[in-house]
């Protein structure tokens, strides 16, 4: 079944025109390319937000493209074949056309797919026998893996799973920070990797954050328990109950930047002789907001950039993610100020303005980079 079919049964679901048979066809389909699952979430919820003027933009848009086919007296029939108009069932069939026009214009804003072209989604790469999907810079995307398993992907955030995932073994990468809601399965074990540790559960919600240019990687566990691996200490296994938090230094650039200074130095010496570095982790208890009972290492999840004691010049860091821009801090005295607050619907401008009340400082702007000077 092609893309095409799938955008067509998308847009009557959306539209409620969609028949019960047409339902499990989108369903199967979902099933078959897991994908496409990006696509159809992040659709689906900005279907439910969007604004009037951005559905009749919609509409204007899709007319255009039924008015080109006009021209050549072809339509698109369910199956995604072409055929001859029929005006009286152009007006019955209405409503999904209106759908279909928002989700091209929602698609063309977000530049996740072209339905009627071959071009393949920028949001999912097929690469070989590997799915990946990837998020940018100031957006977050929400991802079901064919085990039923629920990743919730944060800005600037990749996962990359194989093809065959779910039948032998559920194995996926991450870079950046992901949450996790991993179906049981005692059989199989779901397994994530990053560049520093790697994980291991049968079954259980936590939040992993794996940035490789932040100088830490953190887990953090809601319920279950999960194994935790860190690269270089092999032989150590940790168990992690529920509330508590793995933090690992990532020491891996910094080894590899030491040995290539230590073979600069003295020749073309085997790594073996190389004095070993074991990195630095420790074991710390979540800390819950009395108020609501929240976590701040999840709240992203629920688009809430939550702060407690980081010093500015970390925060920069998530803001340059969360907001998609970058940050320069050219005072030390700034960048080492501590901070505790939440950010949830400002724009950047605003946030900048609400940190300034506790530091004072001033900043440029210009075009996506962000000065920040005494």
């Amino acid at each position: 079944m092609s893309q095409e079919q799938y955008w067509i049964l998308f847009s009557k679901k959306l539209s409620g025109e969609a028949s019960a048979a047409e339902l499990a066809v989108l369903e199967q389909m979902v099933q078959e390319h897991p994908e496409w699952q990006y696509a159809i979430q992040n659709l689906e919820d900005l279907w439910k937000r969007s604004p009037e003027e951005d559905k009749t933009a919609g509409e204007d848009a899709f007319m255009l493209h039924l008015q080109r086919m006009q021209e050549l007296n072809l339509s698109i029939e369910d199956n995604g074949r072409a055929r001859l108009i029929d005006p009286v069932e152009k007006k019955r069939n209405f409503r999904w056309y209106w759908a279909a026009a928002a989700v091209l214009v929602i698609l063309a804003g977000l530049w996740i797919l072209d339905p009627f072209t071959s071009r393949k989604p920028i949001t999912t790469q097929l690469i070989s026998s590997v799915n990946e999907i990837s998020t940018r810079p100031g957006s977050k995307s929400k991802v079901q893996l064919p085990d039923g398993s629920v990743v919730w992907l944060n800005a600037g955030s990749t996962l990359t799973y194989n093809k065959d995932f779910g039948r032998e073994n559920r194995e996926v990468t991450l870079t950046g920070e992901g949450f996790f809601d991993v179906t049981k399965d005692k059989e199989k074990p779901f397994i994530i990797s990053t560049e520093s540790i790697k994980i291991k559960v049968l079954g259980t919600a936590f939040n992993v954050k794996a940035y490789p240019e932040d100088k830490k990687t953190e887990t953090s566990l809601i319920r279950g328990s999960i194994e935790v691996t860190i690269r270089n200490r092999p032989n150590d296994k940790i168990i992690l109950s529920p509330s508590e938090k793995l933090v690992v230094e990532n020491d891996i650039a910094r080894v590899e930047n030491r040995d290539r200074e230590w073979e600069r130095r003295t020749g073309n010496i085997a790594r073996t002789e190389l004095p070993a570095i074991r990195t630095l982790m420790s074991i710390n208890k979540l800390k819950y907001n009395p108020v609501d009972s929240s976590v701040a290492e999840v709240q992203w999840v629920n688009n809430k950039l939550v702060f407690r004691d980081e010093a500015f010049r970390e925060l920069a860091v998530r803001m340059e993610r969360w907001y998609n821009v970058k940050i320069e801090i050219n005072d030390e005295r700034i960048a080492d100020e501590r901070l505790n607050g939440i950010f949830e619907t400002e724009t950047i401008e605003q946030a900048l303005g609400a940190l300034k009340e506790f530091i004072p400082f001033q900043y440029q702007k210009e075009g996506n980079t962000i000065l920040i000077y005494r």
